[in-house]
C-alpha cells in the first residue's frame, strides 16, 4: 500500500471518528418558514386542470378599462436592450381572435401615441409619431419597413394570446397532453405539458401551462416552436376571479426569439367579462392625412 493511500484511509478514519465523537455539533435544527401557497397546495385531476384552462374559451369578450405597459427591445444575448417609458391605456378582445389595444401618452392626458387592431392573422398599427397606418401578418417571422428597418417585432397576437390563452382540446388525435408536479420556494405546481405529434415515435412540445397549487390558477405559460426553441413565455400574478374566470393584476410576457418583452399592469378591478362588445369596436379609427404602409416580411 502506498503513502498516498495509507494518508487517505488515515482521514477518512479521522472523519469518521469525529463525526461519531461530536455528532451532535455537526447538526442543528433549523426553522422554516413555510409559504402559504406550499403548505395550502390543492390536488387537482388532469381533466379538473384541463378544465381551468378551457374556462377562457367560454369568454366571449374582455375589457380592461386601464392599464400600464412598459416595453423592453432587443434581444438579451446581444448586450443590449432599450427599455422604452411605461404608457397608460387599455386593451379589448373578443372571440375568436379579435384585438384593440391604445396605448396613451405618460405626459399628455388621453392622448393617444399608439393604436393597433388585430382579427385573425391580420392587423393594422397606427403611430402617432409620424401619423402612418402600417399593416402585416401575425403570423410573419419578421417584418420590416422602408421607415423602420429594424423591423416590428410587436405582433398584436401575441397580447390576445397572453391574456386569453388556446385551450385543450382532449379529443384532437394530433396532441398529446401530460401532467407533472414541480415546487420551488414559493409554490407547487402542476404543468400541463402539451405536445404535438409528428412522424412516429416522435412528439414536439406545443405549450407549458404552470398552475399554481394553492389557488388553481395559471401561473405562467411556455410556447415553443416546431424546433424546441422557447418562443414566448407569459408569466401571470394577482390573479382574482372575475365572472368565474381568473384575470391577472400583471402579465410579464416575454419573446426572445422576436426580441422583446413587455409588462403589462392592469387597473385593479378594471376588467369586464362579456359586456357585450360589438365588431365596431374593433375598428382601427380614421386618421386626417394618415399614410398606409403594407410591411414587407424578410425571409
Amino acid at each position: 500500500m502506498g503513502t498516498c493511500e495509507k494518508n487517505r484511509i488515515l482521514r477518512c478514519a479521522l472523519l469518521a471518528l469525529a463525526l461519531g465523537v461530536a455528532g451532535c455539533g455537526v447538526k442543528r435544527e433549523v426553522k422554516v418558514d413555510v409559504p402559504s401557497r406550499v403548505l395550502d397546495a390543492r390536488d387537482a385531476t388532469l381533466d379538473e386542470l384541463v378544465a381551468i384552462v378551457n374556462r377562457y374559451g367560454e369568454v366571449a369578450d374582455l375589457k380592461s378599462s386601464g392599464m400600464k405597459a412598459t416595453l423592453t427591445s432587443g434581444k438579451w444575448e446581444s448586450g443590449r436592450q432599450e427599455e422604452y417609458r411605461s404608457a397608460p391605456g387599455y386593451i379589448l378582445l373578443k372571440r375568436p381572435a379579435a384585438l384593440h389595444v391604445v396605448m396613451q401618452s405618460p405626459v399628455i392626458y388621453k392622448t393617444a401615441i399608439f393604436e393597433a387592431v388585430s382579427s385573425g392573422d391580420g392587423f393594422s398599427a397606427w403611430l402617432r409619431s409620424n401619423n402612418k397606418v402600417y399593416t402585416g401578418r401575425n403570423s410573419a417571422r419578421e417584418l420590416y419597413a422602408d421607415d423602420l428597418p429594424n423591423g416590428i417585432p410587436l405582433r398584436p397576437a401575441h397580447l390576445y394570446e397572453a391574456i386569453l390563452p388556446a385551450g385543450i382540446d382532449l379529443g384532437d388525435p394530433e396532441l398529446r397532453v401530460s401532467c407533472e408536479e414541480s415546487a420551488d420556494k414559493t409554490a407547487k405546481y402542476y404543468i400541463l405539458s402539451v405536445y404535438k405529434t409528428d412522424a412516429p415515435p416522435v412528439i414536439r412540445t406545443s405549450r407549458r401551462i404552470w398552475i399554481e397549487r394553492s389557488q388553481l390558477v395559471i401561473d405562467r405559460i411556455q410556447s415553443f416552436d416546431g424546433r424546441g426553441r422557447l418562443v414566448g413565455e407569459a408569466a401571470y400574478s394577482g390573479m382574482a376571479p372575475v365572472a368565474g374566470v381568473a384575470l391577472p393584476a400583471k402579465i410579464a410576457l416575454a419573446r426572445p426569439e422576436d426580441g422583446y418583452a413587455l409588462e403589462l399592469d392592469f387597473t385593479p378591478g378594471g376588467w369586464t367579462v362579456d359586456s357585450g362588445l360589438g365588431e365596431d369596436s374593433f375598428a382601427l379609427p380614421p386618421r386626417e392625412g394618415a399614410e398606409t404602409v403594407e410591411l414587407k416580411e424578410r425571409n
